[in-house]
């Protein structure tokens, strides 16, 4: 079989338990003989190499690639992993299946583009393995959901998870938290997990961290959602009660957003006379098997999440044989299942109750812990030993791969209103497709216009060009020569505005699906064919479009976005440039005229969502704009825009209604939906040379690099950058 691992997390760049839970996988089937491949993100350079076990590694230097200058970080990461994965097949052929991490939705345009029918990606089953994602975590850690960007990366990750051929998860807790996004049943496995005899043989007999003291040790992050505060405040009781024993922490240090402080320095200051009598020790991270001795050492291990998937953490200390202290919250508790066996826990939401089974596992003899050690060695084997894990992975694998032909015919939209009832039923040719062009004095830029039309691929097509009452000779002259041209009808009307003039051409178009075309702007040859084909695809897709080049007065890029309730009742997501169901425009998408300064696409767009219709991206530049100095969209001015946000809002109670919660918290949060550039990346304030865009963008690029890189040093240069932020925003 051939397998490829798309990951965030791999040693030595990037730590974390996703890397284990990959390498781990990895090895084990490359051991048993698959062709096995890892892809991953390396601040290092560009490097493909070959494990000892035998798969290879490919390792890509990330932030290069020029989506970046248009694209939030994380986003144009996904989207260079896209990338990546496109030359890996150019390079060695089609993976029999490619697992990939819902965690900060990496693999987003790779499942958006085999959605949108992309011809590599087709026969390729696309597995998501859930870790825990932010939209769930970063709850727990008091942050601010609707945040920019990391309101979209939740959201993306709900899409990933919606998305796929097939998911897996290795705990039941997060199977059960997340199911509701799915139909399918998800399936749970729990994780592989080995560990070399060696390594452990090397610390039994000699172990330098042998206490007098009974130690408590917990290892991983001071993560709020982690339960470490909690921990204390539970072991401060009992140090108060007169229980003289030490809590041994390991572990890099990590924000609370809420408060603005770092945990584990603020509980270095909350604790100090504990850690002062050797009651409290707090540790830097350090790898993974420098830990055994640590491990060894303790009476026992702690694992107090408040929310946890299936730790690593508690496999490694329950495979050296040690006695865990688990919270009910998580599939830690799973792999203890019986309390006072396996290992002990308790229940966060019962008062005293840490308490009560810190103090028990405290007070069990070494006969009795040594018991319970071996009941969690032989527990945690039966759960995790490589052989049952690769039988039951590779069943998975060959599950999803034996369906992996069957096409999916809705899309997985992130929320959706119910579809409304058509009025009336606006009969159109099958498959012909009829594009509108509103034109006004362009006899300039017309022809370029026709022209590329003509060019498509896509050869059942009509051109309704809506003279909406021109004026100028020039353009007048332009018209006739398509006079007598049998793919092009002209209707003439008095001069209403362009809404007006898109409902004209949309109501005399004979097709089935309808395109808008401004007659200043071109379209990619391919871009008809392959949106008709995904309106076949998908019966809940009511249009698609495109990302947008812009030429002429700019070389920007509009990089576009699948419709996405709520956020597109506060920031527009797409141009004017769709293939649209005749009958979806006309019953709830028809531009309305008092629009009258523009923003009547944007209303439209409103319209068709609160009817159940929404539209995809496919995340290329097919369609080319042309910025012209005289153009609508440059007289805006911030009092217009508002008005117009007025305007729209009237008539769509129910939607706004449903919403707005959410609106609400995304305005709140991020300020005047004006000021946003597109949902992926953080808002920046306004400013007339546009520094505070470019400075602010560098700084966040430059905190999502530091956030790999735990230890004092990396905290004072955040902390130093954000500074420099705040001051550049007052």
């Amino acid at each position: 079989m051939k397998i490829w691992f798309l990951t965030g997390e791999f040693a030595p760049d990037f730590g974390g338990g996703i890397g284990t839970y990959v390498e781990n996988c990895a090895k084990m089937f490359a051991q048993a003989g698959d062709d096995v491949t890892v892809i991953v993100r390396s601040i290092n350079g560009n490097k493909e190499e070959m494990a000892k076990e035998g798969y290879r590694i490919v390792r890509f230097q990330q932030g290069e690639g020029e989506y970046y200058s248009y694209l939030g970080y994380d986003n144009a990461l996904a989207y260079q992993y896209y990338e990546v994965i496109m030359n890996l097949i150019d390079k060695y052929g089609k993976p029999d299946i490619l697992e990939m991490q819902e965690y900060n939705a990496y693999g987003q345009y790779i499942i958006q583009n085999k959605l949108m029918l992309n011809e590599k990606l087709k026969d390729i089953p696309l597995v998501v393995h859930l870790h825990t994602p932010s939209f769930e975590t970063l709850k727990i850690n008091q942050f601010n959901t609707y945040e920019a960007p990391f309101y979209w990366i939740g959201e993306m990750e709900k899409f990933c998870i919606k998305g796929a051929d097939a998911l897996v998860c290795p705990s039941q807790f997060l199977a059960d938290k997340l199911q509701y996004l799915v139909e399918d049943k998800i399936k749970v496995i729990n994780l592989p997990f080995d560990i070399d005899k060696k390594e452990i043989e090397k610390y039994e007999k000699n172990n330098p961290y042998k206490s007098d003291k009974k130690t408590i040790l917990y290892f991983g992050r001071t993560e709020y959602r982690k339960g470490v505060i909690q921990m204390l405040k539970g072991a401060e009781k009992l140090w108060e009660k007169g229980l003289d024993f030490k809590i041994k922490i390991i572990g890099g240090d990590t924000k609370l957003e809420s408060k603005g402080t770092f945990i584990g320095e603020e509980l270095k200051k909350k604790y100090a006379k504990y850690i002062e009598n050797g009651n409290l020790e707090m540790l830097n991270s350090i790898p993974h098997l420098d830990l055994i001795p640590h491990i060894l050492s303790a009476t026992a291990l702690a694992i107090p999440s408040l929310y946890e998937n299936f730790p690593n953490t508690c496999i490694y200390s329950m495979w050296l044989g040690k006695p865990v202290l688990v919270s009910k919250s998580g599939g830690q508790a799973e792999m203890v299942e019986e309390s006072g066996k396996n290992g002990i826990i308790f229940n966060w939401d019962k008062e005293g109750d840490f308490e009560e089974k810190l103090e028990q596992i405290l007070a069990m003899s070494d006969e009795e812990l040594q018991k319970m050690g071996n009941n969690a060695k032989e527990r945690i084997n039966e759960l995790c030993n490589m052989d049952t894990n690769l039988k039951l992975r590779r069943e998975f694998f060959e599950d999803v791969i034996k369906n992996k032909n069957k096409a999916k015919t809705k899309f997985p939209f992130v929320e959706e209103m119910p579809k409304s009832d058509y009025i009336k039923t606006y009969e159109g040719q099958k498959d012909l497709l009829s594009v509108v062009i509103p034109y006004y004095n362009l006899g300039k830029t017309l022809p370029e216009t026709i022209e590329s039309i003509k060019e498509t691929e896509y050869k059942n097509y009509e051109i309704i060009i809506v003279n909406d009452g021109s004026t100028d000779e020039e353009s007048l002259e332009v018209l006739k020569k398509y006079e007598n041209d049998d793919k092009i009808k002209i209707i003439n009307i008095e001069n209403k505005g362009l809404a007006n003039a898109r409902n004209v051409g949309a109501e005399a178009a004979r097709g089935e699906f309808v395109a808008f075309i401004d007659a200043d702007d071109k379209v990619d040859k391919t871009f008809y064919g392959r949106a008709i084909d995904i309106l076949h695809q998908y019966k809940n897709v009511s249009y698609v479009y495109s990302w947008v080049q812009y030429f002429e007065g700019s070389q920007a890029v509009w990089p576009t976005f699948n419709v996405h309730i709520p956020y597109l009742l506060c920031a527009n997501m797409l141009a004017a440039f769709v293939v649209i169901r005749k009958n979806d425009f006309l019953n709830f998408g028809k531009n309305r005229i008092m629009m009258e300064y523009g923003m009547e696409d944007y209303d439209g767009w409103v319209s068709l969502a609160e009817n159940g219709c929404l539209g995809v991206s496919i995340p290329e530049k097919l369609n080319l704009y042309r910025v012209r100095k005289d153009s609508m969209s440059r007289q805006f001015n911030k009092k217009m825009r508002i008005y117009l946000y007025q305007i729209s809002r009237q008539g769509h109670e129910k939607i706004f209604e449903k919403y707005a919660k959410d609106i609400y918290m995304l305005l709140l949060t991020n300020g005047q939906p004006f000021y946003w550039n597109n949902p992926t990346t953080p808002v920046y304030l306004p400013t007339n040379d546009n520094t505070n865009v470019q400075v602010d963008d560098r700084i966040y690029r430059l905190e999502k690099i530091l956030n790999t890189f735990p230890g004092k040093v990396a905290r004072k240069i955040y902390r130093g950058l954000r500074k420099i932020k705040h001051a550049i925003k007052k």
